[in-house]
């Protein structure tokens, strides 16, 4: 597959920064937060991969927002080969084709779903397409229960826009009104964190969480998250660097992340073909230093 130039740089800052913190700090004593790529949590693949599924298991916290909680997952289910779509099929671009149909049935779905944010309403109905890219391309891994999964991982999710923000755990920090999640499916969990209210209509019937990110505490949780821990690494489009007990990665290539997020947005929307996606898993997985 052919890459820009960024894409290869983006690969090999990664894996420096992974390995200059890891040099320093062990896993046991990292807290590991996966901030909001929008629709491009494929991003997240480049810094997961870089990190390894080892030390996924032994940092003492993992703390997902939004997409990257499908990264999250996704990784997993690729690390332990649970994926129903290999790897080498994903990089092929004409693979994304599966997953545009899944959010639009026919070609003039994208300009009916386009005119509907126009008029003030979400693009889509529900987060079935979520769900059903999930069932594709991890089949019975995302039916597992979230109780399988390790007590140092940390899901936010949303109920109102002014209210506190909740958090999905096998441990002793869930929220009380989320413990009943612990025995859903996770890819219910993954389509109610990426939930975003403007694309999949927020908060429904059978949804009744949604993105965090949409709502007044995003940030302020994020800041609490990092000043938590002796250690933590974020991985995150909007900065790079090191502040005090934290570590920034910045997952996107160069340019502006707005931007990129924007055009991620539009494609999706509007059913126009995405091959970023295909390339950020190429650079991830089969992408050699």
């Amino acid at each position: 597959m052919h890459l820009p130039a960024t894409q290869i740089a983006l690969k090999h800052r990664v894996h420096a920064e992974i390995n200059q913190h890891f040099a320093a700090h062990e896993a046991e004593e990292t807290c590991l937060l996966l901030d909001s790529t929008g629709p491009g949590l494929t991003r997240q693949y480049i810094v997961l991969n870089a990190i390894g599924i080892e030390r996924l298991h032994n940092f003492d916290a993992i703390h997902a927002f939004s997409g990257s909680v499908f990264a999250l997952f996704g990784f997993m289910a690729f690390s332990t080969a649970q994926n129903r779509i290999s790897i080498d099929d994903l990089c092929d671009p004409k693979t994304e084709q599966i997953f545009r149909r899944q959010h639009h049935a026919h070609w003039f779905s994208g300009v009916h779903a386009v005119g509907k944010l126009l008029l003030g309403r979400s693009a889509f109905q529900s987060t079935a397409p979520l769900i059903a890219c999930l069932e594709s391309m991890f089949g019975e891994f995302v039916d597992q229960p979230f109780s399988h999964f390790g007590s140092n991982i940390h899901i936010y999710l949303a109920r109102q826009k002014n209210q506190a923000l909740l958090v999905l755990s096998n441990n002793a920090q869930c929220s009380p009104e989320l413990e009943r999640l612990r025995a859903t499916p996770i890819k219910h969990i993954i389509a109610m964190a990426a939930n975003v209210p403007f694309v999949y209509g927020g908060v429904r019937a059978d949804t009744p969480y949604f993105d965090p990110v949409y709502t007044q505490h995003y940030v302020a949780s994020l800041k609490q998250i990092g000043n938590t821990h002796a250690s933590t690494l974020i991985s995150t489009p909007w900065r790079s660097g090191k502040k005090q007990r934290r570590h920034y990665v910045n997952c996107y290539p160069d340019g502006n992340a707005r931007w990129h997020m924007l055009k991620d947005f539009i494609r999706l929307v509007s059913g126009q073909r995405n091959i970023t996606w295909s390339r950020d898993i190429y650079t991830a997985f089969r992408l050699t230093l």
